[in-house]
């Protein structure tokens, strides 16, 4: 009898009937299909995770932007509710040189403690480095009490020095800067700067030296006789503006001038970063009730003359997001900063604060 021998069987395809079955696996039309699937999954998955970080990226920018916007706001009203500051002086006798070229009555006096310029720099521009034009400028004088110093001693009406008990124990008087001060009673005030060096011996000598300096004290008294009751007061003068240096965001900036000028002296010093813009309207008393009675620009009070009858200002920062692209569409921004062009999608916020100068208040 002869055998029958089937084929061998195919090693990649088998089933239990022998081998008599095709060989199974996925068709084109599955393939493609879970393909499909599969891509449709991929983009939720890259959806998701692009609005997450998209998310991420606009929250942090809005926590820095609130950060800054906050930042600026407190150094500003801090300056403008203590403008005019004076110790409750009856008079201010002014010892500094008013005939050197370098003073100004702006900056070196408390009789116009708050002054301010609309989208130029102003009377000041030479010290406002980087200004950003078209932001507002406000400029912003006052005494302050520094660390504790008292006198030592009486000091006569033509003393060139005032004796402290210990110069060491205060900031102010351990400055290089040869800062201003007010020395203040009951009776009156004066205005000088000290013009020695950094204070060693505990006196505080109002010489011809530094600039502006002061007038001849051989020639030039204080205006009464203080005793050891006198407050010593640090005086300072600022000018707030937004300034950008080369390849870095708008910052709030501030020139200090409680030094006087010249070399090493009232150096701009950046505040905070990424505010774009500044803008400014003052609170005008109209009708002698000592409160404002309507807001206006500083270019309105300046050719009305009404900068004594300042009550209080009106601050608006606008903060804006270091990275460019953070949100989908372009911003738009309400008045003042309208017209701001926000087609890099930065993320920008508006602050806003008015502040009364308590000074000037009953």
């Amino acid at each position: 009898m002869t055998r029958i021998v089937k084929p061998s069987c195919c090693v990649h395809s088998f089933n239990m009937s022998g081998c008599s079955a095709r060989q199974r696996g996925l068709s084109l039309i599955e393939l493609m299909i879970a393909m499909t699937l599969g891509l449709f999954i991929i983009l939720g998955v890259v959806t998701v995770y692009v609005s997450g970080a998209r998310s991420s990226n606009v929250n942090d920018a809005l926590a820095r932007v609130q950060e800054a916007g906050r930042f600026g706001i407190s150094f500003l009203s801090r300056d403008i509710r203590m403008a005019g500051f004076d110790a409750n002086c009856p008079s201010i006798n002014n010892l500094l040189d008013e005939t050197h070229a370098k003073y100004n009555a702006d900056l070196f006096t408390l009789s116009s403690s708050v002054s301010g310029w609309d989208g130029v720099a102003g009377s000041h521009a030479a010290y406002l480095t980087n200004y950003v034009a078209g932001s507002d400028v406000i400029s912003l004088q006052s005494a302050y009490q520094p660390t504790g110093v008292t006198a030592k001693g009486k000091t006569d009406v033509n003393a060139q020095k005032i004796n402290v008990d210990d110069a060491s124990a205060s900031d102010l008087l351990q400055s290089n800067q040869n800062p201003i001060l007010l020395v203040a009673d009951f009776a009156g005030c004066d205005l000088f700067q000290r013009a020695n060096a950094k204070t060693t011996d505990n006196t505080l000598e109002r010489g011809t030296g530094p600039v502006p300096g002061n007038k001849s004290p051989g020639s030039n008294d204080f205006s009464h006789q203080y005793d050891t009751d006198m407050q010593i007061l640090g005086f300072q003068s600022v000018v707030y503006y937004i300034g950008q240096a080369q390849n870095q965001p708008p910052a709030l900036y501030r020139a200090r001038f409680s030094g006087g000028v010249g070399a090493g002296k009232a150096i701009a010093e950046e505040l905070v970063p990424n505010i774009a813009d500044m803008q400014i309207e003052y609170g005008v008393d109209t009708n002698g009730d000592n409160q404002p009675n309507s807001f206006a620009t500083a270019a309105v009070i300046e050719a009305a003359g009404q900068w004594d009858d300042v009550k209080a200002v009106r601050i608006w920062l606008l903060a804006q997001s270091e990275q460019s692209n953070i949100l989908e569409v372009d911003q738009a921004l309400a008045a003042p900063f309208n017209g701001v062009d926000t087609s890099d999608r930065r993320l920008r916020y508006v602050f806003s604060t008015t502040n009364v100068i308590r000074n000037r208040m009953p």
